[in-house]
Order: structure tokens, then sequence, then C-alpha cells
């Protein structure tokens, strides 16, 4: 069971305000450490040089959007296990099937809710201590 104070976790989204919600939900659960990231360039720049223990990933970005940057991820072997909580406002079903296609498992509607995000965290990490 991992230790919610112990978690390093990276956020990314274009919104300020989305950053901000998540840092706050991720503080509810007791996660303390969390990195920003405000594009796909920037995170992956942090992810290929920090380990991270998870990652919330919006979808919808300008410039290389979420999912594109998710199968990025997958396809680099530092980064190919790194749970991803694909996380957006977009929940139609052709666009979920392109993304369980892809490979996400985990989804969060926004805006987030604390309840929801412990629960897609648990099931990607372990129940939270």
């Amino acid at each position: 069971m991992p230790r919610a104070d112990q978690l390093k976790v990276i956020c990314v989204d274009d919104q300020d305000s989305m950053l901000r919600l998540h840092r706050y939900a991720f503080a509810q659960l007791g996660v303390r450490n969390v990195t920003e990231c405000t594009s796909a360039v920037s995170a992956i720049d942090a992810v290929l040089s920090t380990e991270f223990d998870l990652m919330t990933l919006d979808w919808n970005m300008p410039g290389t959007d979420g999912l594109t940057l998710f199968k990025m991820l997958r396809g680099n072997p530092k980064t190919a296990k790194l749970p991803i909580i694909m996380v957006t406002g977009n929940a139609e079903e052709s666009s979920v099937k392109t993304a369980i296609a892809a490979g996400v498992r985990l989804f969060l509607r926004k805006p987030v809710a604390v309840k929801d995000l412990k629960v897609r965290v648990e099931a990607a990490l372990g129940k939270l201590t």
C-alpha cells in the first residue's frame, strides 16, 4: 500500500485553474509532491529527468494533445509503465473507445472531484495509506 505523503505525482494540463484543482485534490488525499506541467513538451522533459509514481493527463491541450503524449510515453521504455489517468471533459463514446484502443485504462471527468480522484489513484497504485 503506497503512502500518500511519499508519492510523486505529475499533473499535465494547459489550464492553470485545473492544475490548482488537481493540487488541491491531491492535497486532500495526503499527496504533497505534485509537479505541474502546462504542455506535452514540459511534461516529457519532466518525466525523463524525474521518476514519478503517477500522472494525470489532460486530453485536450493545444499543440500535442494528451492522447498523443500518452502514446509517446507508452513507446518509451523509461515511461512505458508510468500509471496515467486521462482527464477529460470529453466523454463521448467514440473518444473513449479511441483512448481505450490506445491503451488508456483510467479516465477522470473534469472538473476533478476528490472522491473520484481517490478511486482512480487507488485503481492505479493500490489503497493509499
